[in-house]
């Protein structure tokens, strides 16, 4: 499951972030993440900024891209195409008409579900866990959606093997594992309308194989404006 683009519904161009060719070999991708996680990571950074979170993010993202075979080499099929259809016609909403509940903002920006809030909250107060805002013309013709969750990974530099010995890795911390975020792909089928909800059992799906969702399941509802 992809993750490459951007809250406009542009491709991320991540080889241009690693500064490697689109030919590199899972070495040179490697000794790329490994430069910029220790560049990037707040614990060993010497930049100062408040983004260094989402950069970090970006490039876990890219890594996980790049070194799954599958996913690069449809990732690389997106790139050269730089289309903004998913690869099957439909055009991609933009993160802008994506809506969070509250809640939900809040998973996403600890990484992790608050303590003491169950999802039953979520939907009790809300309804929904996302609504999705779509154009007459995708509501008759379908669109894609590409909506960050919380998740949990093993920890791409020491693949948790640092869980099991008294060495501590600079990424996660030596538990293993790292909160993160990952792009679930959402398709909303022809002819739908204000009344569609659309449910997803996320325990069915996994983004790659290092990587799993936080939440068991999501409910989006989708709306028709403009």
């Amino acid at each position: 499951m992809l993750g490459c683009f951007d809250r406009n519904g542009n491709i991320i161009d991540f080889y241009t972030i690693f500064n490697v060719s689109n030919t590199a070999e899972e070495a040179e991708i490697k000794t790329a993440f490994r430069a910029l996680i220790k560049r990037y990571h707040p614990d060993t950074s010497s930049l100062k900024s408040e983004n260094l979170t989402d950069k970090l993010d970006l490039i876990i993202r890219g890594y996980r891209i790049l070194m799954d075979m599958d996913q690069r080499i449809e990732y690389d099929r997106l790139l050269h195409g730089s289309r903004r259809s998913d690869g099957s016609g439909y055009s991609i909403i933009s993160k802008k008409r994506v809506k969070y509940s509250a809640t939900l903002s809040d998973m996403l920006k600890a990484r992790f579900l608050p303590r003491g809030m169950k999802r039953k909250d979520i939907l009790l107060n809300f309804g929904q866990d996302i609504e999705i805002f779509v154009t007459p013309v995708e509501a008759l013709k379908g669109a894609v959606a590409y909506i960050d969750l919380p998740a949990r990974m093993t920890c791409p530099l020491c693949r948790g093997s640092h869980a099991k010995v008294q060495s501590r890795c600079h990424v996660c911390g030596g538990v293993g594992r790292i909160h993160t975020t990952a792009q679930l792909a959402v398709s909303i089928p022809p002819h739908v309308d204000d009344s569609t909800y659309i449910d997803v059992d996320l325990i069915k799906i996994r983004p790659d194989k290092l990587t799993s969702f936080n939440l068991r399941s999501l409910r989006i509802k989708i709306t028709v404006s403009g």
